[in-house]
């Protein structure tokens, strides 16, 4: 009589369990929500001794208030996957930080829940600022909760989550671009395709390029093969970046002495970047392997012929014998 009433009490558990696993799950997809910025970047060119401004929002799409310090900083992209570092305390090389000439209006915020806060930043450009690229964001620390987070929570999530808007200055006048491709690689000998190539370009300008440009896979025969275009990526002064390229992804069998050029143009006069390099491709393995069969099979027909002379040479000295006791008698 006992039985059935235990049947309820597990589903009542297991139903509970379920409830506490979505609950669970809803927080922390809530938790996992973080503030936004717009524009993510924005360019402006602007002329010596000229005051301007640039507007950047910040938007929280959570359900309590979000409190933090807002700070600039100037900034450069290094990495190859974007990511910014941002130079702070004098790292940044005079040439390209602007962070010094920025005032924002507010030294910490707080964005309530649903709604944005609009942060006017004004830029006031020295008279003697050079031309070419500065780079500097405006960025909002994460910090905790408003309302639920004691003060050493908020130090401590203030330091752990920056979102930035990033900033392309120009200062009007002769900017310098120029870009050297430094590295053109690929395997110099290769059993199969395709054929993995890198190419490093290192800009030593005075303002951000972004190249755009092609990588062309031909044979000996000068039959284009593959084509492969460059990723489209800003390259900051004084740094390099790198492209991976991989070309003949469909070809695994290729044969021959190959040919790589990359083509490429940047900057508003069109510069030209060109290189070349050579690759031999042959499956060496394989090769070897039908050469092996080849000579295990002259071998055999050797062999074989060689037996069968012998026994034509047995069989007619038999018949030579034959003929002697025939003509004897």
């Amino acid at each position: 009589m006992k039985k059935p009433l235990l049947k309820p009490s597990l589903t009542l558990l297991v139903s509970a369990f379920l409830l506490l696993i979505l609950a669970t799950s809803f927080a922390w997809a809530q938790e996992s929500v973080r503030i936004s910025v717009a524009p993510a970047r924005q360019e402006l060119a602007t002329d010596p001794g000229e005051i301007t401004a640039v507007h950047v929002r910040f938007y929280n799409p959570t359900e309590a208030p979000i409190s933090g310090p807002l700070r600039v900083a100037d900034f450069i992209v290094e990495r190859d996957d974007g990511v910014p570092t941002f130079l702070e305390n004098g790292e940044a090389s005079p040439r390209f930080a602007a962070a010094s000439w920025v005032t924002l209006p507010y030294d910490r915020i707080t964005v309530a829940p649903q709604e944005s806060v609009n942060i006017e930043a004004k830029i006031r450009v020295p008279q003697n600022a050079s031309p070419g690229g500065r780079y500097f964001a405006v960025y909002f620390e994460h910090g905790a909760s408003a309302a639920s987070a004691s003060e050493e929570d908020k130090k401590e999530m203030a330091i752990s989550y920056r979102v930035a808007g990033l900033i392309y200055l120009k200062v009007n006048g002769p900017t310098t671009e120029e870009a050297i491709l430094k590295i053109l690689d690929s395997p110099r000998f290769l059993e199969y395709g395709p054929i993995e190539t890198k190419a490093i370009i290192t800009n030593q300008g005075n303002y951000h390029l972004r190249p755009q440009g092609t990588l062309t896979l031909t044979n000996m025969l000068g039959k284009v093969i593959d084509q492969q275009p460059l990723k489209e990526v800003n390259i900051f002064p004084d740094v390099s970046r790198s492209f991976e390229n991989t070309l003949g992804q469909n070809k695994r069998w290729l044969i021959g002495k190959y040919r790589v050029d990359l083509t490429a143009t940047y900057g508003d006069s069109g510069k030209v970047l060109t290189g070349t390099i050579f690759t031999w491709v042959f499956p060496w393995k394989l090769a070897a392997m039908i050469l092996l069969a080849i000579v295990i099979a002259s071998l055999l027909i050797t062999l074989t012929l060689k037996s069968f002379k012998h026994k034509e040479e047995e069989l007619e000295e038999k018949i030579e014998e034959l003929e002697e006791k025939i003509n004897k008698k």
